[in-house]
């Protein structure tokens, strides 16, 4: 359908409209400047409705929309119907920036689409409060108007049966939706539905109602076809065709002229515009309603959206090329400055404004990171000029590295800016992918260009002049694929260019065709790998650039190493580079060579040579070792690339890429010297590299000399490497005149001169700017003439702003710089820079800084200052004047007004710097401030939501205890940084959450408005903060909150809080309950003081009050410096303590209430003020003259009045707001603990706990019996260590709470308090919130809040005392029970308590580490006595030898001597025939050798003898080591048992904490608590035992109600109980509650799919149900005891012990939990126990007897269903060890005769009896975790170590037996039934023959077969294998093939030819594993071929097969 919109009309306007909208922008901006001046709004509400009014005649309807919408918020604010005034205006100047460019688009792409602004849209209608707008909103198609049907032709539609059709097509189509409704058969339905519409449209042909119908056909085609879903919102939609059709029924054949609503209409055709079908209906329905221009898709609603947001390309490029120059600048005075002497920061200076240039630009552009950067490097900067920091090397190397960051990332984006693409190209975002795709697939379009001059070339006859444009085509194609980077490719289309250059463009010699063929595989293959990147980037592509890279050596040319930074395109066309047919062979450079030519504004030659090269001072911290590390080896690769590329220089001097090499290598070893402080490196590399830079410019002559010194400083530099090396750098003379040659050859001079003087070395004065450019300059410069304009309409706004300020202050006498006036200067500065307009920025710059130091440094405004502005404005306008004639022509008259104004700053900030230090003013911390701004604002965003969360809702309060943490820290932020305003509203919203958090203040929805307006205040003043204004304070908010806080309780009002029983509770005030008592209290005077001790005193407390006084004097002084108060405190806690030692009670009072004072001043619960000033001195001046009167022993003056008087101002200023002090002494504590000492705070808290345990156990003692003073001192000791100790780790909560009970201990030790009920109320409650305390501290969690008890215990030690006195006769009988009559003498028992042995703590990390090293000495002990038993059995082989060689000896002896006979009949024996041959021997060799083999046969046998006694002795001290290993095991293991009691104190606070929440009353009693546990099982059951008292309090006790109407007593009773059972622990709770569940607990199980509705089960099986992780059924989670019953964890850490848990549970009677657990976790008893092959250990304590079984009777045990076994009265189910492993094995019944181990195992009320193979008897194990890999199999709970090594798994029989049942249960519940473990009939086992002539491989496969019941011959070779075949017949065989006298083919062959086995199977296991000994082996016959070396399970498969394939 064609579009019918007036283009040209829009042409017309546009230009109008957008002129309008600027002046409707000026309009706003003086609004924004007046916002009570309503006529301004007008204009611009004007001006919209003029753009308005111009769209609706040129019928842009989008267009007009956005235009309405403007108009509408414009009328919006000036009615004041704008919630958030200033966002409207920002979202007006958005809307009308964006207005023209939206209309620019619709006349260039023909397409108005407001779905393209609808976010914009959106915005401005939420501002003003309206709803959103949706796509359905926007859509819009072009519905037909269909003229109505004359009356004949309705007269012939209208049949008698139309009716009666109607009624039956509404049924059907009824019928159909309520198919679609309940989703059966869709598809017959949709069928029904379109006979249906189809016969409707044909009924209403022609027709106004027709549209509908067919609309209806083709969208319920869709829904077939499955383009739609079957929504519920289509579903409405028919429903509504349905309502038409009923309609039609109604008015009959008439209702056809009616037409269907437009908006179902529109409805139905936004879904077929939505769909992406291409069926015919839909899209004739398309074209028909123009649906692709209402509704067009989203890709082109992205592509649109994005188009519009992009800015300027042009102009930004130039600006952050801008932004780069000013940064190389900025780079070089920094470089000037680290070269200098760094003696005047003050240099740093004229960096400040360049930066803050900089950054303004960033924050215009959008770049929020790296605006970030520089702002925080502005701030380092200012930090060091103004004397705030050290300007030392890792500083300013920081600052430098930031900067060079900054410069990449813009140069990156200047870079990848594309001008040829001016719709696909934009900055680059976030998105680097979308980067890459555009960046290749433009490098794809430009490579296929340069393939289309290639071809032309050809085609031309190789015409060179057709080559001219591919050098720069590739050029451009190798610097985007660098960029991306996609560095080999870039190589190799360089290495191309190179060879493209040399022989195409430069050789008159045509080229080879075989040359040009490899270069286009080169072009092709590069091309190649950039579609497979643009299709997956992740896609493997080094073998396509290997084979580009082939084709490029067959070229002769290598690829160009790529890796740094590629001149980009632009520069080398400027230059000419490819003009004309010579230009690539005379301009043209390569990379190398670009790199090679370094100018001197990127590389500048050094400006300052150090006298010098020194190291780092001594005191820096060194140099992290592995950065060092990676040091010396970059370190090592530079000598190497000096090794190589400086002979290579030397010989050729015109190697320009050898010098460059070196030259990066030099400049590599100065940024990494200077990095790592290597600094005598990193400034003669930097030598080095200046010196190169300039030979590589041409500036000196690479002669001898330089090659002399480069020489020179290779031979030096490894021993200059090796002393940074060894941490021993020094100034050394050698590398000092190095560097001096270096510099001065660098500087044209000659080395060998005499070295230069320092003066000489100094850089040369720069000469001064002109500010007149050149003429080159203004010719080169290009402004965009819109942006001039653009900029000079902004500047007039500004100028208008500073004329209305100059005007406002002709007549006020002090006047001061506004913040319009800053935002005006900051902003035309700004907009300058970014325009180009530097005189405007210069002359704006010093002005925008005047405005800024004055108001940051509150320095007053004075005439001057006014005449510089005057005197600035007609300036100003001067330069908007001459923009047109040239915007960089310098002002005249500027450079004199910018030097004043600079001068006038100067002495300004001089003086009041002068006045800081004379302290005359105060002067805000920068650094202060912003640490304050960029903490604070995080601080109040976080707190916005947690208020929004709490509104949310109101009854929880954690998120009021975050909002008090929050506002804590932004007060004492804002109070650091003197910003009292923001101090003042915090402490407000601080006091009305306290009032909240005491419950004295209820929250409504006018507490939650005026906090969110006080929180909105506190935003508004941060914004001021950073704006540099000054922070206007807010009366009306802190008023509001002071009202709603004088609604709350008073909270020094105490009560006496009385409850019937019910709800309802009344409230009396103390004073009425009590009266008005006075009891005046005096301690009586002692008149046997010790005169010699209060001398002491008197000596030590001058000293002290001395001191004191100073450091009084000092926080006077300084009332922020919380040092001397810590001073203070400390010296009045001695002063107290030596008064009461002395006992001198009037001087220890009131150093007590000193104490409290500054106790109270240090945690910040007071602050300074003049009254207590005044106090405090009038206090020390008191305790000055009674120091005096006791010198004089003169009477004591009475300090009462001004004791009361310290405690009146404490009551009054400390405690009455606790909430100021609440979130300052809790929420800041914990998170300081990590700065602290870990070592500290772990003394701490192991005294903590100690003392935590000890006055638990002394304050039920003297609860117990309250006449025990010791126990008092004893609880007053531990609170005061305890008190020390946190104060020491600084945790004040803690402290302060543990001194107030100590108050309360110290009150009942001298009598002033008595016991009562209250007391112990306060004490207890005082002990339980230490100890959670405590905890919390261990868990680095939230701390308690303390404040509410501190105040009751403070309340109760001011006025409790006297009210009890004088209460305590009426109530002493009610709370105090009767003396017993059997009085006991406390002192001496307590005396006895703490007496005792000396203890030794010792860690118990250390304690468990013994007992492991004890466990790890048993097992090493069983591996020598088992070495030594092994020994023994060795010795008495060794003898059985010796015997057996004696015995061959002795026949040897005999048979010489025969020979002896027989020799001598033939022998000689002249002289000898007197003597018998055996009476004279003539001994040969052979006889010799008998004797001597006789000799050592009984040498062995007296060694062998040695070595048995040996052996003995050694046996019998290892008996001797065993005993003494197991005593030293038993005494280890006591030292890890402590008692149990230790745990009682804190399941009683639990018991206590949840009955209190709950209002339940309960008894808990603990049975044998001195029991001993072991440490490990008593830590780890503190959590379980918690959760079960929780659980049986919550959930097992009934409300006292319930437990009245059961006839129950209204208290519970929890009984816990502990007992030793054989080597076990038994813990046994129980309550008298109301049980578990049972019907609740089985409804959870069917409903979760554990059990089947029908499954019956017994009370125990359903209770393991509550064992399962995840089981509850509880309907709502608590803090109490969280997700309800939820015993898993409990279970599972019990089970993680090694124990077991049995509960029991009768409904109304209560629940028991029975835990058995190991005496340890470390050592056990356990049975060995053989089954199958596997030796296991099960604990003795989950066997309950043993009994031995004969075979046959097990049989036929086993023969029952289920196997049953009898023995004594009780019947086991009979299960094998083999089942419950579910290892697969039967037992082994068959051919056994001696009987069978059966153990007894007990589970619950199930008795099993579980057989094994064998016993292997009991023994001592040490239990080994698994570790977590193991921690999921069920059934193992650890391993151990046996003596000979092995390692056995320990077993849980009861998780086995358990895991059984289920499955047997639910195999029941399927209807399949179990598995009868029979053990079949054995078969023979198989026969396996293993021919093979390698010993190992017949054992090893040999002992395989044997473990797997097969019998196994072996042959050595194919000989004796033919040999046994004669007499065994195997099953299977396995041959080898290479063996001495037969291979394994001759035997295969041999086998398959003999009748008799040539069907035995043979599988030849070989290490041949070659095909073609594969296929000889199969051609023989051969049945399996595998290699060695082989898998057990594939051979034990092969062997399986072919066996049962023989067979």
């Amino acid at each position: 359908m064609a579009d019918r919109r007036d283009y040209v009309a829009l042409e017309w306007v546009k230009g109008e409209i957008g002129e309008t909208l600027k002046h409707a922008r000026q309009a706003l901006d003086v609004f924004e400047s007046r916002p009570h001046d309503p006529s301004t709004m007008e204009v611009c509400l004007d001006f919209i409705h003029q753009v308005h009014g111009s769209l609706q005649m040129i019928e842009f309807y989008g267009a007009a929309l956005f235009a309405e919408e403007i108009e509408q918020l414009a009328l919006a604010l000036q009615q004041g119907h704008v919630a958030q005034e200033a966002e409207a205006v920002q979202l007006l100047h958005q809307a009308m920036n964006q207005l023209p460019v939206y209309l620019e688009r619709v006349h260039s792409a023909r397409r108005d689409l407001p779905l393209v602004v609808l976010p914009l849209l959106n915005d401005l209608r939420s501002a003003r409060g309206e709803s959103l707008l949706s796509e359905t909103s926007l859509f819009s198609p072009q519905l037909l108007s269909v003229p109505e049907l004359d009356a004949r032709t309705l007269a012939e539609r209208d049949i008698p049966e139309l009716p009666a059709k109607l009624r039956k097509w509404r049924q059907t189509l009824q019928t159909a939706l309520v198919g679609l409704l309940r989703e059966q058969d869709v598809r017959t339905q949709l069928d029904y539905m379109t006979k249906v519409f189809a016969r409707l449209e044909t009924l209403c042909k022609d027709a106004p109602l027709e549209p509908l119908w067919r609309i209806a056909s083709g969208l319920v085609e869709g829904m077939a076809s499955g383009n739609f879903t079957n929504s519920p919102a289509l579903r409405s939609l028919f429903k509504d065709a349905d309502k038409e059709l009923k309609r039609l029924l109604e008015q009959g054949i008439a209702g056809i002229n009616q037409p269907a609503p437009d908006e179902l209409l529109k409805s139905l055709l936004f879904y077929i515009a939505k769909s992406d079908s291409q069926a015919q209906r839909m899209m004739d329905l398309k074209d028909q309603y123009g649906l692709a221009e209402a509704l067009p898709e989203s890709a082109l609603v992205d592509q649109e959206r994005a188009r519009m947001a992009g800015p300027d390309r042009d102009a930004m490029r130039s600006v952050i090329i801008a932004l780069c120059d000013e940064l190389v600048r900025t780079k070089e005075r920094l470089d000037v400055f680290v070269r200098g002497n760094r003696q005047h920061v003050s240099e740093l200076n004229a960096l400040l404004p360049p930066l803050r240039q900089i950054a303004d630009t960033l924050a215009v552009l959008g770049f929020g990171q790296p605006r970030k950067v520089i702002i925080d490097q502005l701030a380092v900067v200012q930090g060091m000029a103004q004397g705030q920091r050290e300007p030392n090397d890792p500083t300013l190397m920081d600052v430098a590295g930031a900067l060079l960051y900054v410069e990449a990332t813009l140069a990156g984006m200047a870079g990848t800016v594309d001008q040829n693409s001016p719709e696909e190209s934009r900055l680059p975002t976030t998105d680097l992918s979308q980067i890459h795709q555009l960046v290749i697939k433009e490098a794809r379009i430009v490579l296929q260009q340069a393939k289309d001059v290639i071809d032309d070339y050809v085609d031309g006859e190789l015409d060179r002049e057709r080559l001219a444009p591919l050098s720069a085509q590739l050029i451009q194609v190798r610097g985007a694929l660098a960029m991306i980077p996609l560095a080999r490719a870039a190589g190799l289309l360089a290495a191309c260019n190179d060879y493209i250059i040399d022989h195409l463009l430069r050789d008159e010699k045509p080229p080879a065709w075989s040359q040009l063929d490899h270069l286009a595989d080169v072009i092709i293959g590069i091309e190649y790998y950039l579609e497979r990147m643009a299709e997956d980037p992740q896609a493997p592509g080094a073998r396509v650039l290997d084979l580009a890279e082939q084709s490029l050596a067959r070229l002769g040319y290598s690829p160009v190493a790529d890796d740094v930074d590629v001149p980009m395109l632009d520069d080398i066309v400027e230059h000419g580079a490819l003009h004309g047919e010579q230009a690539p062979a005379s301009n043209t450079q390569t990379l190398a060579q670009v790199l090679a030519s370094p100018v001197s504004a990127v590389n500048p030659p050094a400006r300052h040579v150090p006298t010098s090269l020194l190291p780092p001072p001594k005191g820096e911290p060194a140099v992290d070792d592995e950065l060092r590390d990676v040091f010396l080896e970059e370190t090592d690769e530079v000598l190497e690339a000096l090794h190589e590329y400086l002979p290579r220089w030397v010989s050729d001097p015109q190697n320009i890429s050898a010098l460059s090499e070196m030259r990066r290598a030099f400049h590599t070893l100065k940024g990494s010297g200077r990095m790592v402080r290597a600094l005598i490196l990193g400034e003669l590399a930097w030598a080095v590299e200046n010196l190169l830079n300039r030979v590589l410019e041409g500036d000196v002559e690479p002669g001898a000399q330089v090659q002399q010194l480069l020489e020179d400083i290779q031979a030096l530099l490894p021993d200059v490497i090796r002393d940074f090396a060894e941490d021993v750098q020094r100034q050394r003379d050698d590398v000092d005149r190095l560097a001096t040659r270096a510099h001065a050859l660098a500087q044209g001079e000659d080395s060998a001169e005499s070295p230069m003087p320092a003066s000489a070395l100094e850089p040369e004065p720069a000469e001064p700017k002109s500010a007149e450019p050149k003429p080159e300059e203004h010719k080169d410069e290009d402004f965009d003439p819109q942006l001039l304009e653009i900029f000079r309409q902004e500047a007039l706004t500004h100028l208008d702003t500073l004329n209305r300020y100059l005007d406002a202050v002709q007549h006020q006498e002090s006047p001061a710089f506004s913040d319009e006036l800053l935002r005006a200067l900051h902003t035309l500065k700004g907009s300058a820079y970014m325009a180009g307009v530097l005189p405007m920025a210069e002359l704006a710059s010093p002005l925008d800084q005047l405005v800024r130091e004055y108001k940051t440094n509150l320095i007053a405004v004075g005439d001057p200052e006014i005449e510089l502005l005057r005197g600035a404005e007609p300036l100003f306008h001067q330069g908007l004047a001459q923009l047109k004639a040239g915007p960089l022509m310098p002002i005249e008259g500027a450079a004199p007004l910018i030097k004043a104004a600079q001068e006038r700053l100067d002495e300004q900030l001089a003086e009041a710097l002068r006045a800081d230090g004379n302290g005359l003013r105060i002067r805000r911390n920068p650094q202060l401030i912003a640490s304050f701004l960029s903490e604070g604002m995080d601080i109040l965003l976080d707190a916005e939501t947690l208020l929004n969360r709490w509104r949310k809702h109101p009854g929880e309060r954690q998120e009021l205890n975050a909002l008090l943490d929050e506002l804590t820290m932004l007060g004492q932020g804002a109070h650091m940084a003197d910003l009292h305003p923001v101090d003042e509203l915090c402490e407000a919203l601080l006091d009305l959450y306290g009032a909240v958090e005491e419950s004295s203040l209820a929250v409504s929805e006018r507490f939650f408005h005026e906090a969110e307006a006080a929180h909105e205040a506190l935003i508004n003043m941060l914004d001021q903060v950073a704006a540099g204004q000054e922070v206007q304070a807010c009366p009306e908010r802190i008023h509001a909150l002071r009202e709603l806080l004088d609604e709350a309780l008073d909270p020094n009002a105490m009560g006496v809080i009385k409850s019937d029983g019910g709800v309802a509770t009344s409230v009396t005030e103390l004073a009425q309950a009590t009266g008005h008592l006075e009891i005046q209290t005096a301690q009586p005077e002692r008149d046997d003081i010790d005169q010699e001790i209060v001398d002491i005193f008197l000596e030590e407390a001058v000293d002290i009050l001395d001191s004191a006084g100073q450091a009084l004097q000092r926080w006077l002084d300084d009332p922020e410096n919380p040092l001397p108060l810590s001073s203070l405190q400390r010296d009045l806690h001695t002063l107290k303590g030596g008064a009461r030692m002395a006992e001198i009670g009037p001087v220890g009072d009131l150093g007590h209430e000193l104490e409290s004072l500054y106790e109270a001043l240090i945690d910040r619960r007071c602050s300074y003020s003049s009254p207590l000033a005044a106090l405090l001195m009038r206090s020390h001046d008191q305790l000055a003259l009674m120091l005096e009167q006791l010198q004089k022993r003169t009477e004591l003056i009475s300090p009462d009045a001004l004791v009361e008087e310290i405690r009146e101002f404490r009551q009054n200023n400390c405690y009455v707001l606790p909430q100021e002090s609440e979130p300052r002494n809790v929420g800041s504590m914990i998170q300081p603990l990590d700065e602290r000492d870990p070592e500290l705070l772990e003394i701490f808290l192991e005294e903590a706990d100690d003392i935590i345990e000890s006055s638990s156990a002394a304050l039920v003692r003297w609860q117990a019996e309250p006449q025990n003073t010791v126990e008092v001192e004893n609880l007053l000791r531990d609170l005061h260590t305890l008190k020390g100790g946190a104060r020491m780790v600084e945790i004040a909560p803690i402290g302060d709470l543990a001194h107030e009970l100590e108050s309360l201990y110290e009150g009942l030790s001298s009598g002033a308090l008595k016991n009562s009920a209250l007391l112990n109320g306060l004490l207890q409650s005082g002990h339980d919130m230490l100890a959670d305390m405590v905890d919390a501290v261990r868990g680095y969690e939230p701390l308690p809040n303390p404040a509410l008890l501190i105040e009751s215990i403070a309340q109760y030690s001011a006025s409790g005392a006297i009210q009890e006195l004088v209460s305590q006769p009426l109530a002493e009988p009610a709370l105090v029970p009767p003396p017993t009559p059997e009085p006991a003498p406390a002192i001496p028992e307590a005396d006895a308590e703490r007496a005792g042995p000396e203890m030794v703590k010792v860690p118990a990390d250390q304690l468990e580490d013994l007992v492991n090293l004890a466990g790890e000495t048993s097992i090493f002990r069983g591996r020598i006595e088992q070495q030594v038993s092994d020994a023994k059995v060795t010795l008495v082989e060794m003898e059985t030898t010796i015997e057996r060689m004696r015995d061959q000896l002795r026949r040897l002896d005999i048979e010489t001597q025969g020979r002896i006979l027989s020799r001598d009949h033939q022998a000689d024996r002249s002289g000898y025939e007197e003597f018998d041959p055996l009476e004279m021997d003539r001994h040969s060799q052979l006889q010799q050798l008998s004797r001597a083999l006789f000799e050592s046969a009984s040498d062995l046998m007296d060694l062998k003898e040695t070595l048995d006694t040996r052996t003995h002795d050694a046996a019998t001290l290892l008996q001797q080591q065993a005993r003494v290993n197991t005593e030293l095991q038993e005494n280890l293991m006591r030292t890890r048992m402590v008692p149990f009691e230790r745990m009682v104190p804190r399941l009683r606070r639990i018991v206590r904490q949840v009955s209190g929440e709950l209002n339940k009353k309960v008894k808990f009693d603990v049975v044998n608590a001195e029991g001993e546990m072991d440490r490990n099982v008593l830590e780890r059951m503190v959590a379980p035992l918690e959760h079960m008292l929780r659980n049986a309090v919550d959930h097992g006790l009934e409300t006292t109600e319930k437990r009245l109407a059961k006839g129950k007593s209204e208290t519970g009773h929890i009984t816990l109980s502990l007992a030793h059972e054989g080597g076990d622990i038994v813990i046994e709770m129980s309550d008298d509650g109301a049980g578990v569940d049972f019907e609740a607990v089985r409804r959870k199980a069917i409903k979760r799919g554990l059990i089947a509705p029908d499954a019956e089960l017994s009370e125990h099986d359903t209770l393991q149900f509550i064992l399962q992780a995840g089981f509850s059924t509880a309907e709502t989670i608590t803090q109490i005891s969280g997700r309800g019953v939820g015993m898993d964890v409990v279970h599972a850490e019990v089970k993680e012990l090694g124990g077991s848990m049995v509960i029991d549970s009768k409904s109304g009677q209560g629940a028991r939990f029975r835990i058995r657990l190991p005496f340890s976790v470390s050592v056990n008893r356990a049975l060995m126990v053989q089954c199958g092959e596997e030796q296991y250990a099960v604990p003795l304590n989950s066997v309950e007897g043993i009994v031995r079984v004969m075979p046959s009777e097990l049989e036929a045990y086993y023969q029952s269903s289920p196997p049953r076994y009898q023995y004594g009265e009780r019947s086991y189910e009979l299960r094998y060890l083999g089942e419950l492993l579910n290892n697969g094995q039967p037992p082994r019944l068959i051919g056994q005769t001696q009987p069978l181990p059966v153990l007894l195992v007990h589970v619950h009320d199930q008795w099993v009896a579980v057989q094994v193979d064998a016993l292997a008897g009991s023994r001592e194990i040490v239990v080994k975790n698994l570790g977590p890999q193991f921690a999921g199999v069920q059934g193992i709970t650890g391993a151990t170590i046996l003596g000979d090594g092995s390692v056995v798994l320990i077993l849980d029989l009861f998780a086995h037996i358990r895991r059984l049942h289920a499955q047997m249960l639910a195999l029941h519940v399927s209807g399949q039934a179990p598995t009868r473990y029979v053990e079949a009939e054995q078969a023979r086992p198989l026969l396996v023959m293993v021919v093979d002539d390698s010993v190992t491989v017949r054992k090893v496969t040999g002992r395989l077969l044997e473990r797997n019941g097969m019998n196994v011959l072996t042959a050595k070779d194919g000989v004796d294998a033919m040999a046994l075949l004669q007499e065994h017949t195997p099953d299977v065989m396995l041959l080898d093939i290479e063996m001495p006298r037969m291979d394994g083919f001759e035997v295969a062959s041999k086998v398959r030819e003999d009748e008799t086995l040539k069907h035995l199977p043979i599988i030849m296991i070989t290490s041949r594993s070659g095909q073609k000994h594969r296929d000889r082996a199969m051609a023989l016959g051969v049945n399996e071929y595998m290699s060695k070396p082989y898998q057990e399970a594939a051979l034990l498969a092969s062997v399986a097969h072919w066996s049962h394939a023989h067979v």
